[in-house]
């Protein structure tokens, strides 16, 4: 049996990154790695909607019975399924082309458009309340699109708040993942990973 690198874990039946982002965004986007382009990753871990949906119970962003009636959906239709994992990849590409590139305005509408239809889609319900009179929350219909609304909404908080400016990229080989950094003291993803293969060439290096 062999076993995993220190920054996967098997979910569920699913190989799956751990977080190091230090946000469910940050998270999502780290969910392939090597973004030199939009081909294919040298690592990609969303390989199916049943995955992305694990993923995102993994992560905390949807309860275990949301995660079964999820993947029970998929199953019953899968073409919506694959299309919905293929829109969640493509905002992913347009998200981490937002938050590294100046230029990626394209991308940016893209991302605004996706966050727009989340928007749409919520609505208010009731919710119990402590004491007297009616309280209430925005909600999402637990469909197909579930997920990647979430995350849409997510995002346009991240880029519209302070923890925004607080974003770094991992210098890894290979890597180009994104975490948080409010301290200003953090350079790699993980020092169990990148920061100890870092460690290892300098060594290297001093050696020869």
């Amino acid at each position: 049996m062999s076993v995993l690198p220190s920054h996967l874990e098997l979910v569920q039946g699913i190989v799956l990154p751990k977080p190091v982002g230090a946000d469910p965004v940050l998270d999502f986007l780290n969910t392939r790695s090597d973004f030199a382009g939009r081909g294919l990753a040298v690592n990609e871990w969303l390989t199916s909607y049943e995955a992305f949906v694990i993923w995102n119970g993994y992560v905390g962003l949807l309860s275990d019975a949301s995660v079964f009636r999820l993947i029970e959906q998929a199953s019953v239709r899968p073409t919506d399924a694959t299309r919905r994992l293929d829109a969640a990849r493509e905002f992913r590409a347009d998200l981490y082309d937002v938050l590294t590139d100046e230029a990626a305005s394209g991308s940016f509408e893209a991302v605004a458009r996706a966050v727009d239809r989340a928007l749409a889609r919520r609505h208010l319900s009731a919710v119990p309340a402590d004491g007297p009179g009616v309280r209430a929350s925005w909600e999402l219909p637990e469909d197909l699109g579930l997920p990647l609304d979430q995350l849409a909404l997510l995002a346009s908080e991240l880029l519209t708040g302070a923890s925004r400016d607080h974003i770094r990229l991992c210098p890894g080989d290979n890597c180009g993942w994104l975490f948080m950094d409010p301290r200003g003291r953090r350079r790699w993803c993980s020092m169990a990973t990148c920061g100890n293969r870092a460690k290892v060439r300098a060594h290297a290096a001093r050696s020869r």
